[in-house]
């Protein structure tokens, strides 16, 4: 008999929780809330019952996990294999997964082993009396299909990190705690990890990039005046479709309606006049800091740190400045 649970499948990497798994939780809780169910997590890993707590303090009712050795490190035919059997014993409504790469993969193989249906890309999600209610976008959130689930079978939804709130306000709940034992055969996991190499902020796409420097028309021609910037924080170069027109950036880097939405940690925007064409992309930033000569600037509506001066004054003295902090705390 299949529960009320509402899952999500909360990824650690390195026994740190990824940020996408407390947006996850909120959804959760939203689509309890409408089938008076319970919103839940699981949790592949190893060591990982530092996370337990955190995700209480997000509204998780109960979490199911497996903490294995051979989970330390994410393998496709291992993590499919441990929630297989979770989710065959357990049977929730539905399972949330992060459209993050390893999310998407593992949403795509749990789906066929176990001939269960996924939705990708979610955007909107309502309880209905016939059944659930549900949108994706497609070809870059220009078409959106529309979906009505009849529930009878555990379903499969992935979310984009930018689709996700984790700024709820919640009140902690006490936790049930469900351990799972695995369910490897050894000669069946095929591939393991190795080793990790952190993505070049350079080439990663704008979607998951943590930091942004983005710059607008103000910038002028001259780009390498950011790449800087970028390269001293760690960040991903984007832009406004003026600088994309101007052939200074790849289409790839534009951010706003005709190009990507993003979510960073924190994003720099220099230059930007903040037309809606640009900021339309950038809404789900933690943090947005904004530098424009000019003090009437639209850009600064949706700052939270509003600098007024010239960018190729702030920007070499902002340069200068991180690289002796960086040279101290060697």
């Amino acid at each position: 008999m299949m529960s009320r649970e509402i899952w999500i499948f909360a990824e650690c990497r390195k026994q740190v929780l990824t940020p996408a798994a407390f947006g996850l939780i909120g959804e959760a809780r939203k689509l309890a809330r409408g089938l008076d169910g319970k919103p839940c997590a699981c949790i592949l890993g190893s060591g990982i019952r530092e996370c337990f707590s955190l995700l209480g303090d997000r509204g998780a009712e109960k979490i199911y996990f497996v903490d294995d050795e051979i989970l330390s490190e994410y393998s496709l035919d291992a993590y499919t294999q441990a929630l297989e059997g979770l989710v065959t014993e357990y049977k929730p409504l539905t399972i949330f997964f992060d459209a993050s790469s390893s999310g998407s993969e593992l949403a795509a193989r749990i789906s066929w082993r176990m001939r269960l249906p996924c939705i990708t890309e979610v955007k909107r999600i309502d309880v209905e009396k016939e059944g659930l209610a549900i949108s994706r976008s497609c070809y870059q959130d220009r078409v959106y299909q529309n979906f009505l689930f009849h529930p009878g079978r555990t379903l499969i939804l992935t979310v984009l990190p930018e689709d996700l709130d984790s700024n709820e306000n919640i009140v902690p709940v006490d936790m049930e705690l469900v351990e799972a034992k695995p369910r490897h055969a050894m000669d069946r996991i095929r591939t393991r990890s190795i080793n990790f190499l952190k993505g070049d902020p350079k080439k990663i796409s704008l979607e998951e990039a943590d930091i942004i420097v983005a710059g607008g028309k103000g910038i002028g021609k001259d780009a390498l005046i950011l790449e800087e910037l970028a390269d001293v924080l760690g960040a991903s170069l984007g832009g406004t479709r003026p600088l994309v027109d101007e052939r200074i950036l790849a289409f790839e880097r534009q951010i706003g309606i005709t190009g990507k939405t993003v979510s960073p940690r924190a994003l720099f925007a220099f230059g930007v006049s903040g037309a809606r064409e640009f900021t339309a992309g950038t809404e789900k930033a933690k943090l947005t800091i904004a530098v424009n000569t000019d003090e009437k600037a639209p850009i600064f509506k949706n700052a939270d740190l509003k600098v007024r001066g010239d960018l190729k004054e702030i920007i070499p003295a902002l340069v200068k400045r991180l690289r002796q902090y960086k040279e101290n705390n060697k």
